[in-house]
């Protein structure tokens, strides 16, 4: 359900400007906010694609005052929608319910959000994109219920083995299991993650010093301008739940997501989907290092599988100066090759 729409000029990057139709859509069921942007009629578009945030983020993963990946590919001619996941952003606005489980996202949001993406654009499968978690979240979803939805699965700084290549998360995958094993935090904890945007914003300089030896980094020093990371910083990190990181943590350690009752094993019905894949590494990503991103692709018996790595960190990857110039058109063209035979003209309800 639409429940705003309103032309907008946005900015993709800098002084680069586009006109826009922006809706804000509202779901069925569960009340699931996101926001859909499209070039104004008479255009086409070229396809549906669902934009899916990281852990703890929500939809300014993709737009940012000053720099916009969501506009940029409304403006190469796609349907573009941009979710807040439950709990997140106005999804937890518009409802109390909170994500006690990632499988939640695979199971109730994810289609929730496809059906409605869907039905507006008119197109009979779509793209999905996802950064970090959200990338895990697309390889189980894609490969089971969503299965003859999908069209393609782009990846973003997404560890399909959780701490490959980096000692430091291995261990706190395995401490965070033991305290998970004790049920001392059963009761799911809200986790205020925007706490830790703020500490970023705060020691921003300290966090960019290049050369400072730091187990884990959310970007790359310098690879993004001082006013653009602070945006960021204040309106990406949200709230989540305790369980979903515990969630991440034990899945990655397992390659991948399982289900709670271990009946569905995510990993195996990914490795055997033939969609074409897509998925983007940064180098010097401390949380999602290419080892464990690139493990996806060399496990997929996709026919149509692509790696890419660029020298950037985790959160540079889709914000960062250097991405602008590679990353998105990377993601651009490789939808465009992908996209449906036969575009088509956006439905407005």
């Amino acid at each position: 359900m639409i429940l705003r729409t309103e032309l907008v000029d946005q900015v993709v990057d800098g002084t680069h400007t586009v006109t826009l139709v922006k809706d804000v859509v509202m779901t069925s069921g569960v009340p699931l906010g996101m926001v859909r942007k499209r070039l104004p009629p008479p255009a086409v578009t070229r396809g549906a694609v669902i934009l899916i945030h990281g852990f703890g983020q929500n939809r300014y993963t993709w737009h940012i005052e000053g720099r916009s990946f969501s506009a940029y590919l409304a403006e190469q001619g796609f349907d573009v929608f941009t979710v807040d996941l439950r709990g997140h952003g106005r999804s937890g606005e518009y409802s109390d319910a909170r994500p006690h489980a990632v499988e939640q996202y695979v199971r109730e949001d994810l289609p929730s959000f496809v059906r409605e993406a869907i039905r507006l654009s008119g197109h009979e499968q779509v793209f999905l994109v996802g950064h970090s978690m959200g990338g895990l979240i697309s390889y189980a979803t894609a490969s089971t219920v969503l299965r003859d939805y999908v069209r393609g699965i782009v990846t973003i700084g997404s560890p399909y083995r959780f701490g490959a290549g980096t000692g430091f998360l291995s261990a706190f995958a395995v401490l965070a299991e033991g305290v998970r094993f004790t049920g001392v935090l059963d009761s799911n904890p809200r986790l205020p993650l925007r706490l830790i945007g703020q500490q970023f914003r705060m020691l921003r300089r300290f966090w960019d010093v290049p050369n400072m030896p730091l187990p884990v980094r959310a970007w790359h020093p310098g690879t993004v301008e001082p006013h653009l990371l602070d945006r960021y910083l204040n309106r990406a990190f949200d709230v989540t739940s305790l369980s979903v990181l515990f969630d991440v943590l034990k899945g990655g350690q397992n390659v991948s997501l399982r289900s709670r009752d271990g009946r569905v094993d995510y990993a195996l019905a990914f490795e055997s989907l033939n969609k074409p894949l897509l998925a983007v590494a940064g180098e010097y990503d401390l949380l999602a290092p290419p080892d464990s991103v690139e493990a996806a692709v060399l496990r997929s018996r996709s026919r149509d599988k692509r790696f890419r790595m660029y020298p950037l960190g985790h959160i540079d990857l889709i914000v960062g100066r250097e991405a602008v110039r590679t990353v998105w058109p990377l993601i651009g063209e490789w939808l465009t090759r992908r996209s449906a035979d036969v575009a088509k003209p956006a439905a407005t309800a």
